[in-house]
């Protein structure tokens, strides 16, 4: 093929990849009156909503978050992998951009850049133009077709998405640079390209360390002769500009870290997995995601990796070494991960990500050189690969129409009707045949927005909501001013004890006295239920069926809110939340125990002090805010003071674990 056509081809491809992000992400969603919000993207618009108020109070990234879990530590830990994220849209707030559309544009962003990085990571690899073409390509059918690299993106993991991406890149940018000068390699524009990278991508997400490390470290190593003292040290030096680039919110996460929990609750996968996701079989969604196990284009990619790779292994290619170590890393980790207990709180099936990507790049090498030499093969050779060519295209094919089910073919006649259903069984004419699912993303529902619209109409300021399906908590968070505890079970802070269905799922506590304790201990007012939990709903001498919105029901608990411990007088005291703030007016004074968490970093005025009360009756891990000296109308705030020395609370929420 002529170059020219080859450039043509390259224009069209990335034609193509455009056109599926704005079918993943349409315009009339990235530029309409809300954020992307579905499963894990509620989860980051609040947390993004939150630093957004930090940094115009504070010039801080990090907060006080009363809105949720009674009280927690917003921006320093959970968060750790959206902080790109959340300066895109704080960059683009101050030029007067919306928040919910420049988190929108950070997601389409991320889409859009799969072709382009992909295409200069096959570049700086040294492919052929024609390559170079067809790594892109299939580098984007990857990131579309692929059941697990689609999920990561339809879910919410999108920092994680564009980081498996750029850790491609900044490995490329190390190959070529620590390449001999004679192959292109050593010069200081791919130097200073790979330091502002890594600086950048641990921005972007905080396990691109885990995905580097090893590779990164590998290509030093054999590179390490050959290298000058300046060369040493410039690497040094870009090593170190990551660490000082990232300084500024691994500070606060340090600060906080003693409330992390165990995080080994998903993506664990096991050798047997391999055999899984050649197979296309889903075995646990927990470990691979929730749709159907949609491999092919990644097994392309994995085995026509492995052909490139023994054949520069046979010809002394330097590239075999690089990208035999690093694929071996990666998805060593993936697969094996879920048998090691260290790696499992990283959740090593994410590896698997960077490795697809990566294996596009020498897969297409091999492609290409392959069907360039196919008219040389022997006659059974032909043969054999054209019985594999027929074979695969329908699996390749019925894996990209699972992402396209406008294109799927439907059936225009109707079954015969099912006969009479006399013995309890399915009858062959029952069976239906739903339409396919469209994973791409759409405006939020009229649902979500009549349960908002009913919370902030009833929303009174005097308790909190209790919120069982953790999405619609995470929602609530940010599309109201309501005080939510719910949320996304497997938050591994300790603040997450204040979610009742985090410790019991389905509402069914155990003892039946545990549901009020925890009413009261939390100053709960509503229960909004989404699944069907009868423990919980017909609890009716604590709760009072208010009102149903769309499948929600909605209950009033039967008690007299108030969000002080011990004195009823306090219940008639008035308490403002909002970030960083709890303005308390006309309580009792003296020394008083609030129904929110503490954090280190919270002081009181005027003449007031503040302290940390571990209370008996619910097990919480972080304990509650005692005021010592308060007056009757006082402020609880955020001082940014982060305590220096021994710290022996924080060993008795660490001892508690």
């Amino acid at each position: 093929m002529t170059r020219a056509r080859t450039l043509a081809l390259l224009v069209l491809v990335f034609a193509l990849h455009v056109a599926l992000a704005l079918r993943f992400e349409p315009a009339s969603v990235v530029f309409g009156p809300d954020p992307i919000a579905a499963i894990d993207y509620d989860t980051h618009y609040e947390q993004t909503v939150r630093a957004l108020e930090a940094m115009r109070e504070s010039g801080r990234t990090w907060a006080y978050d009363p809105h949720l879990l009674a009280g927690s530590v917003s921006g320093a830990i959970f968060d750790a992998d959206t902080k790109a994220h959340e300066l895109f849209t704080i960059a683009l707030a101050r030029l007067g951009v919306p928040p919910h559309r420049g988190y929108n544009l950070f997601i389409l962003l991320a889409h859009l850049l799969c072709a382009p990085i992909l295409f200069a990571a096959a570049r700086l690899f040294r492919l052929t133009l024609g390559a170079q073409t067809l790594a892109t390509a299939l580098g984007s059918a990857i990131w579309y077709f692929d059941a697990f690299s689609h999920w990561v993106f339809w879910v919410g993991m999108i920092s994680y998405g564009l980081a498996s991406l750029l850790c491609v890149l900044a490995i490329a940018l190390a190959f070529r640079w620590l390449a001999p000068a004679e192959e292109g390699g050593r010069r200081p524009l791919h130097l200073g390209a790979l330091a502002g990278l890594l600086a950048l991508v641990h921005h972007v997400h905080p396990y691109s360390f885990f995905v580097l490390v090893v590779p990164l470290a590998a290509l030093y190593v054999r590179a390490w002769k050959t290298l000058s003292r300046g060369e040493h040290a410039g690497l040094v030096a870009a090593a170190a500009l990551t660490v000082v680039a990232n300084a500024w919110w691994l500070a606060g996460a340090l600060a906080f870290w003693h409330y992390i929990l165990d995080s080994s609750f998903y993506l664990d996968a096991t050798p047997a997995y391999l055999v899984y996701d050649w197979l296309g079989f889903l075995k646990e969604p927990s470990t691979t995601g929730v749709l159907a196990a949609r491999t092919a284009f990644r097994t392309v990619a994995m085995a026509a990796g492995v052909g490139a790779l023994l054949s520069w292994r046979r010809a002394g290619d330097r590239r075999y070494g690089a990208l035999a170590i690093a694929l071996g890393v990666l998805f060593g980790a993936a697969y094996f991960g879920g048998l090691l207990a260290p790696l499992r709180q990283v959740q090593p099936y994410r590896f698997a990500l960077p490795a697809m990507y990566l294996a596009a790049i020498p897969a297409a090498a091999f492609l290409v050189s392959t069907l360039a030499e196919v008219r040389s093969f022997p006659r059974a050779a032909q043969a054999l690969f054209v019985v594999a060519a027929v074979v695969l295209a329908p699996r390749l094919i019925r894996d990209a129409l699972y992402f396209l089910p406008e294109w799927v073919p439907r059936h225009t006649r109707a079954l015969p009707a099912p006969p009479p259903n006399i013995n309890s069984s399915i009858a062959f004419g029952a069976i239906q045949w739903p339409e396919p699912f469209d994973f791409s993303h759409g405006p939020i529902g009229p649902d979500a927005h009549d349960i908002a619209k009913f919370v902030r109409e009833h929303d009174d300021g005097k308790s909190r909501w209790l919120v069982e399906w953790w999405m619609l908590g995470e929602r609530l968070a940010w599309a109201t001013d309501a005080q939510i505890l719910g949320g996304f079970r497997e938050l591994n802070l300790a603040h997450s004890d204040a979610n009742f269905f985090r410790r019991h799922e389905h509402g069914d506590a155990p003892e039946r006295d545990e549901l009020r304790r925890y009413l009261d201990r939390y100053n709960v007012g509503w229960v909004v239920v989404t699944n069907p939990t009868p423990a919980i709903e017909l609890r009716t001498d604590l709760l009072e069926l208010v009102t149903t919105v769309h499948y929600m029901r909605v209950y009033r608990t039967r008690r007299t809110p108030s969000w002080f411990e011990g004195d009823p007088r306090n219940a008639a005291a008035t308490v403002r939340a909002r970030t960083n703030h709890l303005e308390v007016r006309g309580a009792t004074g003296g020394d008083l125990v609030l129904r929110y968490h503490w954090m280190e970093t919270l002081a009181c005025r005027p003449g007031c002090t503040i302290d940390r009360a571990m209370l008996e009756g619910w097990p919480d891990r972080v304990g509650f805010l005692r005021v010592r000296g308060a007056p009757a109308d006082f402020e609880v705030y955020n001082s940014y003071v982060i305590p220096k020395g021994p710290r022996p609370l924080v060993a008795r929420v660490k001892a508690s674990q």
